[in-house]
C-alpha cells in the first residue's frame, strides 16, 4: 500500500469518525441559585394574604440539561418555583437561542408553594428579581451547552406511594376536596410512577439524573413564610448525595394530586414531613438507578418539536355575570387583580406549547402547559406505544388547571375553580401528543407509505 493510499484511507477514517462523533448523543449540565430576596410575596396560597417571605429555609435552584445530536438540540430547565413568571418566557427562550442556537426549550417548575410569586417590580422596578432570573437561566443553559460531552443514558421506572387524589367524587357526581390524607386512605386515580432518566459520561461517571414524579409540592402550608423548594428540594439533594452529578425534578400531571401531609404548618413539623417525603422518593430513585444498565448514545436519535396549540377559554372574562360570580366566590379584593392580570395576558390568539421529545426507540417526553389532571398523564402513558413515556407538567407558559371533561362538570377545585380553559382542552393536548410523537419516530408519515 502506497503512502498516498494510506493517507487517503486515514483521512476517510477520520472523516467517518468525525461524523460518528457529531451524531453521538451529547449532554451538558449546569445549575445556579435563583433564590429571591426575602420580603416579597410568595406564590401558591391566597391564604397568606399580605404576608411576605421572612427567611430562607433552603435555596431555590435552576438546573439546565442540554442534549444534542447531529440534528437536534434541546434545553431542559427545571426551577424551584410555583410557575415561571409569564414575563420571563419569551426573554428566556430568546436569550437561550441567541447564546446557544437551541430552538427547542422546556422551561419547567416543581410548583413549590414556598417560592416567590414573580411580582414584576420586586424588589424594585429598576432591578426586578425576574430580570435576574432571566439572566441566570440563560447563562445556566449556555454553561451546560459549553460543557457538552458524549454520553450514555439509561431509563427506568419505579413507584413511590407518596400522594393521593384530592378530589373525592360522590355517587351523585358532586365533589368533596380531600386536601390532606394523613391516614393514607387509598384514592383513585393516582400516578405513583417514579421516572428515572440517567445520563453519564463514557467512562461511567455521573452527569445528570432527571426525575419525573406526580405530586403537588405543598407539604408546606400557607403559614410557612420561609422560602423553600419543599419535598423536591430534599429529593434532589439526597439523590445527588447518593449518585453524584446533578439531579433535576420534572413535575408530572399533578393537577389533582396532593401529598398525604398537605399544608402542614411549621409548628406541626412541616419541615420534618418535607424531609420524610423527599427522602422516600429519593430512595426509590436511587434504587431504580442502580438497577439500570446504561446504553451508548451513539445510535440513539434525539428528536424534539414544539407546537403552539390554540386554547379556548371556558369563561368570558369580560362578561359582568362571570366576573360577579368569580368575585362572589373568591372575594372582590382577591379576584379583581387576578382577573385583571389574566385578561391582560390573555389577549389575542391564545396558544400553549406542546413539546414532544423522543430519544432512541424507547423513550418519550411530553411537555404540557399547565396543571393537567392525573388521568391525562395515565392515559397518555397507557396509550403511547413508546415504552418509557413521561409527562412533564408546567412546561413554558402555563394556563392553570386542565380538568378532564368529567372533572369539569363535577366541579370542585380545578374542575370549576381555578380553571379557565375550555372543557376538553386537555383531550386535545393528549391526542396531539400521540400524533406528534408518532410522526417523530416515523410511525406516521406526511407521505403515504404502503
Amino acid at each position: 500500500m502506497g503512502f498516498t493510499t494510506r493517507v487517503s484511507l486515514a483521512l476517510v477514517s477520520a472523516f467517518l469518525f468525525s461524523l460518528a462523533g457529531d451524531a453521538a448523543l451529547q449532554a451538558g449540565v449546569s445549575k445556579v441559585d435563583i433564590t429571591p430576596p426575602i420580603g416579597g410575596k410568595m406564590g401558591g396560597y391566597s391564604d397568606r394574604g399580605a404576608n411576605v417571605s421572612t427567611g430562607v429555609h433552603d435555596p431555590l435552584m435552576a438546573k439546565a440539561l442540554v442534549l444534542k445530536d447531529d440534528g437536534t438540540g434541546l434545553a431542559i430547565v427545571t426551577m424551584d418555583l410555583v410557575g415561571v413568571p409569564s414575563e420571563c418566557i419569551v426573554p428566556m427562550k430568546n436569550g437561550i437561542r441567541e447564546k446557544t442556537g437551541i430552538e427547542q426549550v422546556m422551561l419547567l417548575v416543581s410548583h413549590t408553594h414556598s417560592g416567590p410569586d414573580g411580582t414584576p417590580d420586586f424588589p424594585s422596578a429598576e432591578k426586578p428579581w425576574i430580570k435576574e432570573l432571566d439572566g441566570k437561566v440563560i447563562d445556566a443553559v449556555a454553561a451546560a451547552n459549553a460543557a457538552l460531552v458524549p454520553v450514555r443514558y439509561a431509563v427506568g421506572k419505579g413507584n413511590a406511594d407518596e400522594g393521593h387524589n384530592r378530589r373525592k367524587v360522590n355517587p351523585d357526581g358532586t365533589v368533596e376536596m380531600l386536601w390532606r390524607n394523613a391516614e393514607r386512605v387509598p384514592t383513585a386515580p393516582v400516578d405513583h410512577m417514579v421516572g428515572v432518566i440517567r445520563f453519564e459520561k463514557q467512562d461511567g461517571s455521573p452527569l445528570a439524573t432527571l426525575v419525573n414524579f406526580t405530586c403537588h409540592a405543598v407539604v408546606l402550608g400557607p403559614e410557612n413564610l420561609d422560602i423553600s423548594a419543599d419535598y423536591p428540594g430534599v429529593m434532589t439533594k439526597a439523590v445527588e448525595g447518593e449518585l453524584g452529578g446533578i439531579c433535576m425534578f420534572a413535575q408530572g400531571a399533578c393537577g389533582d394530586i396532593n401529598p398525604f401531609m398537605d399544608k402542614t404548618a411549621p409548628k406541626d413539623g412541616a419541615f420534618e414531613e418535607v424531609e420524610k417525603m423527599g427522602k422516600a422518593v429519593a430512595k426509590e430513585v436511587v434504587r431504580v438507578s442502580k438497577t439500570l444498565t446504561a446504553r451508548d448514545g451513539a445510535n440513539a436519535k434525539l428528536t424534539a418539536a414544539a407546537e403552539a396549540v390554540p386554547i379556548k377559554l371556558r369563561w368570558d372574562l369580560n362578561d359582568p355575570e362571570v366576573v360577579a360570580a368569580i368575585e362572589k366566590r373568591y372575594g372582590a379584593m382577591f379576584a379583581r387583580p387576578i382577573l385583571d392580570r389574566i385578561k391582560k395576558e390573555l389577549t389575542g390568539e391564545i396558544t400553549g406549547d406542546l413539546v414532544t421529545v423522543t430519544l432512541g426507540d424507547d423513550m418519550a417526553i411530553v411537555g404540557w402547559p399547565g396543571e393537567f389532571f392525573v388521568q391525562y398523564g395515565l392515559d397518555l402513558k397507557a396509550r403511547c406505544k413508546i415504552p418509557n413515556t413521561f409527562v412533564f407538567g408546567y412546561c413554558n407558559k402555563t394556563f392553570a388547571y386542565f380538568p378532564t371533561i368529567d372533572g369539569a362538570w363535577q366541579g370542585g377545585y380545578g374542575g370549576k375553580e381555578a380553571t379557565f380553559v375550555a372543557a376538553g382542552t386537555g383531550d386535545e393536548f393528549l391526542t396531539k401528543s400521540l400524533v406528534n410523537l408518532y410522526y417523530q419516530i416515523g410511525r406516521l408519515s406526511r407521505i403515504p407509505t404502503f
